[in-house]
């Protein structure tokens, strides 16, 4: 069963050690790709590489997005000083202060008032520990995001099959036209032939009847067809990522449909090529959402 491009799912608990609420949301869009977009706090920041590789596992196409947010800030491990920035802005201080003989004095107020003067970080190892106590979260907000998709699958599927059981009947349908398609094509030219002069010659007729018929046979065109919707079906149902395979089979599809279009020349086989073509474009929309 295939699975929808798009979805969504959520999941949210909370770890002991620091005790932090976590909630995650992953959803997708439609997308020729893989693309996965991660949005976490600033302490995964190191492990965004294992959270895409726990989507790749189980996704293959789609925009993924991935947003992670916490209740609270997790206290850092570890203060610094940024002593380069620090040094800069008083040697900067002094010589203002020696060229424009400007008076003054700083307090720890102004220095601590220095964008990125003052440094938080988090040690790899309490990192670590946090975000192992977090994966769970993540898996669960994961394996509700497949279900949606699966979901969404199952939907697009029955659509699908309605559309190629259509196909494949109307081609069916073709395919016993043929017979009388050709007997119409006989009487036609045999009511041209007898309204234009008085004998006939009857070989050159059914040679020129199975020209006619040979140049507007639509046969292989009815087989190559069905060999596509076999092909279609069995991908839909035994593959898990479908998605390209079933949009070249589409394309295939409708260039044999075009080409029944341009020979069949005969009202039903028409009629039941534009039925054939509005199905095909049925299932091309749905197509373009399948994974």
């Amino acid at each position: 069963m295939p699975f929808s491009m798009t979805g969504m799912g959520r999941a949210s608990g909370t770890i002991k050690k620091p005790l932090i609420k976590f909630d995650v949301e992953i959803k997708s869009y439609n997308h020729r790709f893989l693309e996965i977009s991660v949005k976490c706090p600033n302490c995964f920041l190191p492990f965004e590489d294992d959270i895409r590789r726990c989507i790749q596992k189980k996704v293959s196409r789609g925009h993924i997005i991935v947003i992670i947010q916490q209740d609270r800030e997790i206290l850092p491990s570890r203060v610094e000083i940024d002593k380069s920035l620090l040094h800069a802005y008083l040697g900067l201080v002094d010589q203002l202060k020696k060229q424009h003989k400007i008076s003054g004095e700083l307090n720890i107020n102004t220095l601590l008032s220095i964008a990125g003067l003052i440094k938080f970080s988090q040690h790899r190892a309490d990192a670590s520990g946090v975000y192992k106590a977090f994966k769970p979260i993540l898996e669960k907000a994961l394996q509700a995001f497949l279900r949606m998709k699966h979901k969404e699958g199952e939907n697009i599927a029955r659509a699908v099959n309605k559309s190629i059981r259509l196909i494949e009947k109307h081609t069916l349908g073709i395919e016993k036209l043929i017979p009388k398609r050709n007997e119409h094509y006989k009487n036609h030219l045999l009511d041209l032939v007898n309204d234009s002069i008085r004998e006939l010659n009857e070989e050159r007729f059914y040679q020129e009847l199975l020209y006619t018929v040979d140049r507007t046979d639509v046969t292989e065109e009815c087989k190559r067809l069905l060999s596509h919707i076999a092909l279609f079906k069995d991908a839909f149902e035994r593959e898990a990522h479908p998605g390209r395979k079933l949009n070249f089979l589409l394309q295939e599809m409708q260039r044999e449909a075009n080409t029944l279009s341009v020979k069949a020349n005969f009202l039903e086989i028409s009629k039941a090529v534009v039925c054939i073509k509005e199905e095909i474009e049925k299932i091309r929309e749905q197509v373009q959402n399948i994974e």
